[in-house]
């Protein structure tokens, strides 16, 4: 059975050798699996991870600030915050 560190080394290794040098693409909900999902593709690919976070309208209050400051701001993701008004 793998310790925690062992899974996110062998996961992180899984990913750059799916993706390699190509760009990828994640959808940021800011909930626990997307968000443990784009640190590890992150930490595999870099800056060629483009994180999307969608404000679709139903967020709770100060959510999508705390999402952009989390992954925007502290851990310097290619990230882009996308409404739902200029979706439509």
């Amino acid at each position: 059975m793998l310790v925690p560190e062992e899974f996110i080394e062998d996961a992180i290794q899984k990913i750059k050798e799916k993706i390699g040098d190509d760009k990828a693409i994640i959808a940021l909900s800011g909930g626990v699996d997307s968000s443990v999902c784009s640190v590890l593709v992150q930490k595999a690919i870099e800056n060629n991870l483009i994180a999307i976070f969608v404000n679709h309208g139903l967020l709770r209050e100060g959510e999508v600030e705390e999402v952009t400051n989390t992954f925007k701001d502290r851990l310097n993701f290619n990230y882009n915050l996308t409404d739902r008004k200029s979706v439509v």
